[in-house]
């Protein structure tokens, strides 16, 4: 499904697309739709939706990318945050539906007494298959009622991990038996501006804690595939993971901050950006007991280390100055950690 946490915003397109904001790829059957933002889930996740009613059973529904693929037989988790500001119990009803209104799956959850944000989870099974499908959210009582990072997700996914990858595209990509893999992209890395580089600690824990952000080409990234999600399909496929993070600039071909890469990050903020870096290397390989992003790591539920031995610093980057004297700092201070 698609805009599950509601922080798709009109700046992912740089405002050029006025169809692309809170509520893009959500529409109603019945009721009256808001976003708010009093009270998120988590700083990071900061939308949500309001669903109010007072007549019949009001219907939210999200369209996917073009329709959601199902398959007969197979079965699919479904999750929400979800509160009930009157702090009364509730009920939601969840539809998988065909274009033509055949209905192909259901289940319902229950939403416990209280005001504070729940989340709520239950499993749908397709009874036939679908290319185009919606997902229906019904509402089962009057009142408003609060929504956020709502899921629709396979559980048959590559090595059957939660929160994993399309199985038969990770499958292909296995059979290829890769020797590294090169993560998490090209200009996705050092971004458009300094504002918009890949920062991997926003990415890795609870998905509704991860900091969603715009990326090169315009378009909006949830990270729920973040670095615990690349590190474990690494070690899944048998292939050396080779994170690649900015090397304190942003990509050559940003548009904000100066064409041709002509900024960096400051640098009274460079022993930050470098500790973040260095953060990596003990997330990645740090004992699970000694180390705080070792703990960590553990707590995401992969206490062994993940035996990190390459990382790439910078991305089609120009050989400027500025370029220099932040690769030079990062370089150093990695050499120096790992020579302990």
């Amino acid at each position: 499904m698609q805009n599950r946490d509601f922080e798709y915003h009109p700046a992912d397109k740089k405002y050029r697309d006025k169809n692309w904001n809170h509520q893009t790829a959500w529409r109603l059957g019945l009721g009256t739709l808001a976003i708010d933002s009093v009270s998120p889930i988590h700083p990071n996740n900061r939308h949500y939706a309001v669903l109010s009613y007072d007549l019949g059973n009001p219907v939210l529904i999200n369209e996917g990318f073009g329709g959601i693929a199902i398959k007969a037989g197979e079965k699919y988790d479904c999750s929400a945050f979800v509160r009930i500001p009157s702090a009364k119990a509730g009920l939601i009803t969840w539809r998988l539906s065909d274009k033509n209104g055949k209905i192909l799956g259901i289940t319902s959850m229950k939403i416990p007494a209280g005001s504070n944000w729940k989340k709520l989870s239950a499993v749908i099974t397709a009874n036939a298959t679908a290319a185009d499908a919606s997902l229906e959210l019904i509402a089962e009582q009057k009142g408003s009622i609060h929504l956020d990072m709502v899921s629709l997700f396979p559980q048959k996914t590559f090595k059957d991990r939660k929160n994993g990858l399309r199985a038969d595209l990770a499958q292909a990509l296995a059979d290829m038996k890769p020797r590294f893999l090169r993560f998490p992209g090209g200009c996705v890395a050092h971004g458009d501006g300094i504002a918009n580089i890949y920062r991997w600690k926003t990415t890795i824990g609870p998905l509704e804690a991860r900091k969603p952000m715009r990326n090169m080409w315009n378009y909006h990234q949830t990270t729920g595939l973040g670095y615990y999600e690349y590190f474990q399909f690494c070690e899944d496929m048998g292939a050396e993971p080779l994170p690649v993070l900015a090397a304190g600039v942003p990509c050559q071909n940003s548009s904000d901050g100066g064409a041709g890469q002509q900024c960096g990050i400051p640098m009274a903020e460079m022993d930050e950006y470098v500790q973040d870096i260095l953060d990596l290397v003990e997330w990645a390989n740090g004992d699970a007991k000694s180390t705080h992003w070792g703990r960590l790591r553990a707590a995401s539920g992969h206490p062994k280390p993940f035996n990190l031995k390459y990382i790439g610093i910078g991305n089609e980057d120009l050989i400027t100055d500025i370029f220099e004297e932040r690769f030079t700092m990062i370089f150093n201070a990695i050499k120096k950690s790992t020579l302990k």
